[in-house]
């Protein structure tokens, strides 16, 4: 039998952080570039300067490895070690660093040039090691090569865009890219999902109560039961995620366009000075700003070609940007959406992509600026399910989805727009019912409280 592995309990050795799948004399920043006179590593100039990145985020782990020596002698012992990486907005990744790196990084302005041979005699390194760091995009060069030129351009914009850093690199960081769950293979029978949960529960505890109940309530004052059945209420009452939808029932046009124009079509503008317009759409938005744009990915809607399309509210028109079959069409919806195959089985889905240029050219650097785009998108989604509802179609809304390839999909810029969610729409399957909720009516009463 193996020995039992024993855990260090003070921090080991220092590593560099995983790779994920995506100080001298100081000088000022200036457009001119070092005059070359001779050159380094990889064809560096010995003259080249460096800065911090801007932002820069560096995150430190305690990751445990393998004790190699303890190994040998026989015995399975984990050793605890530091790991750091920068986090990179542009990159979408982490940038693993060494302790010689990170030592560099704090010692570097992120708004002044610092020659690279001050640099590196100030940490007694190497010259090798700080070209190595311009390589690996762990710092900000005045080459002129163009990679050094993307990531200066690219810092650039995120701060000609508005980006609060940490929300620069929470999104960017936070993006798929070929993400595939289990959640359309699995099982979804009724005592399936009952095993899942318990061993969710074995792992992390009770789930907290459904309805919150605050001990230390000064008072409580009985409301007046009020009527919730007139045609609104109903249309409330009936709106769903719906799980199951008749693939080969093609959606009628008119409820399609009634989605759309219902949800991001602009109901009135208001011009607030010379260039700047604010629309009015059904649902709420910071500042009016509406930066969410409609991506319809249509899969079978009567006489609309399949394909991706973006939805434009100026004119109430479609324009097509990519025609695909409809097969290919579900299998490309299945993958967007992490493998959730019930849901490519809509007539439709609709991508929430945020104009971020626009919504943070008036929030700018904001730390609640991110927060409100994604409400925006929230908002939206739910007149989308509503109108569903009133139709009796079938509607969703998920944020699981591969945004990255979204975004590469659609051409989009990554830093000015930002792929959040999407909805989706199709003719219910009656049908069918297992992936469905189907709670019990429900009316409030006093013995709640002790729920």
């Amino acid at each position: 039998m193996s020995p039992a592995p024993d855990h260090a309990s003070m921090p080991g050795r220092f590593h560099p952080g995983p790779v994920a799948s995506h100080a001298g004399l100081l000088e000022p920043v200036a457009g001119g570039k070092a005059v070359a006179a001779g050159t380094g590593m990889g064809g560096h100039t010995r003259r080249m300067r460096i800065r911090r990145r801007n932002p820069c985020l560096v995150e430190f782990e305690d990751v445990l490895v393998p004790d190699l020596s303890a190994l040998l002698r026989g015995r399975a012992r984990l050793d605890s070690s530091i790991s750091a990486s920068l986090l990179c907005p542009v990159a979408g990744r982490k940038l693993p660093l060494s302790a010689d790196e990170v030592g560099v990084i704090a010692s570097l302005s992120a708004d002044r040039w610092h020659p690279v041979a001050d640099v590196a005699e100030s940490r007694a390194l190497p010259i090798a090691t700080i070209h190595s760091m311009v390589d690996r995009q762990l710092v900000c060069s005045d080459g002129d090569d163009p990679a050094a030129t993307r990531l200066r351009e690219a810092e650039a914009r995120l701060e000609s865009i508005g980006w609060h850093p940490h929300a620069a690199v929470y999104h960017a960081l936070s993006g798929w890219q070929g993400v595939s769950g289990e959640e359309g293979s699995r099982c979804h029978a009724a005592i399936a999902q009952v095993e899942r949960l318990q061993r969710h529960a074995s792992s992390h505890g009770r789930l907290p109560s459904h309805f919150h109940r605050r001990d230390d309530a000064l008072d409580r004052v009985r409301l007046p039961p009020e009527p919730f059945d007139d045609d609104f209420a109903r249309v409330l009452r009936n709106r769903r995620t719906t799980r199951h939808f008749r693939k080969g029932v093609p959606l009628p046009l008119a409820h399609f366009t009634r989605l759309l124009h219902g949800t991001f079509g602009a109901m009135g503008t208001e011009t607030l000075a010379p260039g700047m317009v604010a629309i009015r759409r059904t649902s709420p938005s910071g500042g009016g700003l509406h930066p969410i744009e409609a991506y319809p990915l249509v899969m079978d809607v009567e006489g609309l070609q399949p394909g991706f399309y973006h939805y434009e509210p100026a004119t109430h028109m479609l324009a097509l940007l990519e025609s695909i079959p409809s097969n290919p069409a579900r299998e490309l919806a299945a993958t967007l959406l992490i493998g959730q195959t019930y849901f490519a089985q809509a007539s439709a889905l609709v991508f929430h992509v945020a104009r971020i240029d626009r919504h943070h050219w008036k929030y700018r650097r904001h730390p609640k600026a991110y927060k409100a785009v994604l409400l925006d998108s929230g908002h939206l989604s739910q007149t989308f399910h509503l109108l569903a509802a009133e139709r009796a179609l079938g509607a969703f809304y998920t944020a699981a989805i591969n945004d990255v390839d979204v975004s590469r999909r659609l051409h989009l810029d990554p830093l000015r727009e930002a792929v959040i969610a999407a909805n989706g729409v199709g003719v219910i399957d009656h049908r069918q019912n297992e992936l469905h909720l189907n709670p019990e009516p429900y009316a409030p009463r006093p013995d709640a409280l002790a729920c």
